[in-house]
């Protein structure tokens, strides 16, 4: 392997879904056989046969920023009430339109190469941010008899729906939380060109909603790295191009009174709840990126996503 590329993860999302670029790297490597210890396994061997491998341990800091169209699976209303009178959870219709999910995330991530070719690591973060649906709301009085309290509420939804008051409307969720997860990476090389596959797997628990997100995540690349000169030796420009795979699952639970309704409904949404289910639109994106090896020890990367999520991600890292 002349070179050895890091993987990604995210786990932004989030959002949710959140990327992490996975141990090892594109850079910091030994070069000489006297460089030895016991990880990676089979390390000694791997540079007595000529290969480029990095140093064994690294600690990572890193930004995400990502926005991305997500399809939200069901919007359930619960302990709704008018004038002191339990309102029945069936009664309004929701209608969901396009959502927009937007994150920020900074992460601190722990790897080791085991051998030459795999990587563990582990993650720990804070992620921030929010979704905004475009929402209807509607009722069928038909459903209640003539006498029904209940059918007069849901006439007054539905006049309000034949007459637009209740149809785009901005249904907007904000989160914030703790992401922890840990994740692998397969890499390879032959001469310059470099190739890796990273999988791993994220939650975010929420620390101002209920609720969580879950995120399987996979992520093949492939690369060139340049020889260059650097600022204490021979450095490398790494430049790669990929596609991220992302499965992710979220719920929002909270009080409705703390999503800043309109006054008007504050009798109706006292004690009331919402449950909120979604998950992404498209789980494909493409990756371009690059990664410069200031020192051996250090290196900056960077990598940009676009097509159906648009994300960018800037990290350093220190091996040793």
């Amino acid at each position: 392997m002349k070179s050895i590329l890091k993987g990604v993860q995210q786990c932004r999302v989030y959002a949710l879904p959140l990327l992490f670029l996975s141990g090892g790297a594109f850079g910091a490597s030994t070069d000489t056989a006297s460089e030895s210890s016991t990880f990676p396994i089979w390390g000694d061997e791997a540079r007595a046969r000529g290969y480029s491998i990095p140093l064994p341990f690294g600690v990572n800091l890193s930004y995400m920023n990502m926005r991305q169209n997500v399809d939200v699976e069901s919007i359930a209303l619960t302990g709704l009430s008018f004038a002191g009178r339990p309102i029945p959870d069936d009664l309004f219709n929701i209608g969901v339109g396009d959502t927009r999910e937007r994150s920020e995330t900074e992460n601190l991530r722990l790897d080791m190469w085991v051998f030459p070719f795999l990587n563990f690591y582990g993650i720990l973060g804070h992620t921030k941010g929010s979704s905004v649906s475009q929402i209807s709301v509607d009722a069928d009085p038909s459903q209640y008899g003539r006498f029904d309290p209940n059918r007069i509420i849901a006439q007054a939804v539905h006049a309000g729906y034949e007459s637009g008051a209740l149809q785009d409307l901005d249904f907007t969720l904000k989160f914030e939380g703790t992401t922890y997860g840990a994740g692998m990476t397969l890499a390879g090389g032959y001469e310059n060109w470099f190739a890796l596959l990273d999988t791993n797997y994220t939650q975010t628990s929420f620390d101002i909603l209920d609720g969580k997100i879950s995120a399987l995540t996979v992520s093949p690349r492939v690369g060139y790295r340049f020889e260059l000169p650097g600022v204490s030796g021979p450095s490398h420009l790494s430049l790669w191009v990929g596609t991220m795979y992302q499965d992710v699952e979220q719920e929002f639970k909270g009080n409705l009174s703390d999503l800043g309704l309109p006054a008007a409904l504050n009798s109706v949404v006292e004690n009331g709840r919402f449950d909120v289910k979604q998950h992404l639109s498209s789980p494909w994106n493409m990756l371009v990126g690059a990664q410069y090896e200031i020192t051996k020890n250090f290196n900056v990367l960077t990598e940009f996503g676009f097509n159906e999520r648009n994300s960018f991600f800037i990290a350093g890292e220190y091996r040793f």
